[in-house]
């Protein structure tokens, strides 16, 4: 797709759930576009532990890049970034995390959290790919 249509895709928080499995519930303040500023509240399950985390978009370049981090109130300390690049074919996206696990989970050993989250990611993009392209 166009990496105007995956874009406006994935900015639309309602959509979310449709390509990420482990997700329970998503909410953004303000609603509408993203801008720098914006928080995004997600209460996901892992490893059968339900998580709460809010994201605080810290830098935006529309449409290329999006970096965000987490409040102190939420589970898992972590900046995610998103980048689009539009290639011959369609748009190629790329997802990097990283953080820390916090509450239960900092008892967990971080080479089998890090082993799960990489599968749940790995499944949530394959399906933002079907998605997509269907």
């Amino acid at each position: 797709r166009p990496l105007a249509e995956v874009y406006a895709y994935m900015d639309d928080i309602s959509r979310e759930r449709e390509w990420q499995p482990q997700l329970i519930e998503a909410e953004q303040s303000p609603p509408g576009p993203t801008s720098v500023g914006t928080r995004r509240r997600y209460v996901s399950e892992f490893m059968g532990k339900r998580l709460e985390n809010t994201y605080v978009v810290v830098e935006l370049d529309e449409g290329r890049r999006l970096l965000c981090e987490t409040t102190p109130d939420s589970a898992v300390a972590a900046r995610t970034e998103l980048r689009w690049h539009e290639t011959e074919v369609g748009t190629r996206v790329t997802m990097s995390i990283e953080g820390r696990a916090g509450g239960l989970l900092r008892f967990v050993p971080a080479k089998l959290i890090e082993a799960t989250f990489r599968t749940e990611l790995e499944t949530a993009l394959a399906r933002l790919k079907e998605r997509l392209e269907t």
